[in-house]
């Protein structure tokens, strides 16, 4: 990818991100506000991950009032949250601004993109079949994976269930794929089809399954789905533990993303 490619992606990667959690927000109980400058969604589920301020365009004369704004619209709701900055948010110190506002820097990963001409999907390791989320029982099943990957409790683990209880058919952005090692559940990963391009997320592999190539082929199967569709360009967001993995996948580093809440509402 060139670099003007690359600047391309960066700024797709921030339009799927935020298309993703206003659907996200589109659930029945979500509140979707549109602004001039900014989006704020709110799911009504309890899980910072999905009530998010996105798409910041704030001009640098106001931002300090606009934030304070903000950060009330969502102290109203009462659930945690976060404000997502990537290379299109603005003005440019926006993250100073917000540490000065009483938020922390939560995430900081980076933004990778993957040219999905000539992709093929892999074989898979000896044991692993790779199934889509399809119903409530697969969904369940997924919900228990997130649940050991990331350390849920059970609060953020039902609401993180319930956010995905809309992707269970083909006919919409969001996707999930499970991986099973003889015929055990450990891994999942998602796709989300929006702002022309195949945004990777969510992807998770159980601590005692960790290692073995199992989060590669099931973001693989995410993606194969992606070139399916017409899509021509992958984007995620990479944690620490994931970057390598994407790295093998042939993503490459685009943007940095960061995620900023406040230390009394996370």
């Amino acid at each position: 990818m060139t670099a003007e490619e690359d600047a391309a992606a960066a700024v797709a990667l921030d339009a799927n991100f935020a298309e993703l959690i206003r659907w996200y927000a589109t659930r029945p109980g979500g509140e979707v506000v549109d602004g001039d400058d900014i989006t704020i969604c709110s799911t009504g589920l309890a899980f910072r991950s999905i009530n998010c301020a996105v798409g910041i365009d704030f001009d640098a004369a106001t931002a300090d009032e606009r934030i304070a704004e903000v950060g009330g619209w969502f102290g109203e709701r009462g659930l945690p949250w976060r404000w997502l900055v990537g290379p299109t948010s603005r003005p440019l110190d926006l993250g100073e601004r917000l540490v000065r506002a009483g938020y922390e820097l939560v995430s900081d990963s980076a933004g990778m993109a993957l040219d999905l001409d000539g992709f093929q999907m892999e074989a898979l390791p000896a044991g692993v079949e790779i199934v889509t989320v399809d119903d409530h029982a697969g969904l369940e099943t997924w919900a228990e994976i997130q649940r050991r990957a990331l350390d849920l409790d059970p609060t953020r683990t039902k609401a993180w269930r319930d956010a995905h209880d809309r992707a269970l058919s083909a006919g919409v952005p969001l996707r999930d794929w499970i991986a099973f090692l003889d015929g055990v559940p450990v891994a999942a990963a998602a796709l989300f089809d929006g702002a022309g391009v195949a945004g990777i997320y969510n992807v998770s592999t159980v601590p005692e399954a960790r290692g073995r190539g199992i989060g590669r082929v099931v973001t693989a199967a995410a993606l194969a789905e992606g070139v399916a569709r017409g899509l021509r360009t992958a984007v995620l967001g990479a944690s620490d533990l994931g970057h390598p993995v994407y790295r093998r996948l042939g993503f490459r580093e685009v943007s940095r993303l960061r995620s900023y809440a406040s230390a009394t509402n996370r």
